[in-house]
């Protein structure tokens, strides 16, 4: 537990001095602001000066900007880990009592932990979402989502300034919760390919009270997640290799 501990205490060390990693630290602090008390003074103004109400699509905003999360504990992940990989740490801890194992389970928990603990105080506290007992299924494949898309930056990216490039193209992945609302019918299946998709599914099909459909789409989110978690990890172990 130590040398675990130890590893904590130098990432917050590392991202209080690096502003990339220290903004992505605050982001999901604006964004629960944003949603408290942003989308209400926002709504308020559409309505009146265009008579559009868009809090009708309150639950769409909120699984929109919730899977952003996942994807800024992902994005700090995935830098510490190309960091560590130029400065051959990786290496160094695979010949330490901790191995390399040690500091996958690490590096892959953390994130996890964080997008999960992160997207229920969102789905909490940002005042325009609708709580129910199928958000736990969001909030799993949430928390698989942040060390996928970290792998998915260490294993894809030469360096850290390309890190930052991917992540930037791995934006795109925000058209999930998009397709699953808006795209009907066989449609929907363009969206299936993208990890984003599946807990924005679940989220929205929860909120109408669809419980069983709500687990039916998270079982299969879940194999989807689970089969992408692996293939990253591989990836990423023969890149460092």
């Amino acid at each position: 537990m130590r040398k675990y501990r130890a590893l904590l205490m130098n990432d917050i060390r590392h991202a209080a001095l690096d502003p990339v990693l220290m903004a992505g630290m605050f982001a999901p602090l604006a964004l629960l602001l944003l949603s408290r008390f942003g989308y209400p003074m926002a709504s308020n103004w559409i309505e009146e000066r265009y008579v559009f109400d868009i809090g009708e699509y309150s639950n769409f905003a909120a699984t929109f900007l919730v899977v952003i999360i996942p994807m800024l504990t992902g994005m700090l992940t995935g830098l510490l880990m190309l960091d560590e990989r130029d400065e051959n740490i990786i290496s160094y801890y695979a010949v330490t009592p901790l191995m390399r194992r040690g500091y996958m389970v690490y590096r892959l928990i953390l994130p996890s932990i964080l997008s999960a603990v992160l997207s229920a105080l969102y789905l909490s506290l940002s005042g325009i979402s609708e709580i129910r007992m199928e958000s736990m299924y969001t909030l799993l494949l949430l928390a698989l989502e942040a060390p996928c898309f970290a792998l998915f930056l260490a294993a894809f990216s030469a360096n850290k300034v390309e890190g930052l490039a991917l992540s930037k193209i791995g934006g795109l992945f925000i058209a999930g919760p998009v397709v699953a609302y808006f795209v009907t019918g066989a449609w929907q299946l363009l969206g299936a390919w993208v990890p984003t998709y599946w807990p924005a599914k679940v989220f929205l099909v929860g909120v109408q009270g669809e419980s069983l459909s709500a687990f039916a789409y998270f079982a299969v989110g879940l194999m989807f997640h689970v089969v992408l978690l692996v293939v990253m990890v591989r990836i990423f172990i023969k890149r460092v290799d």
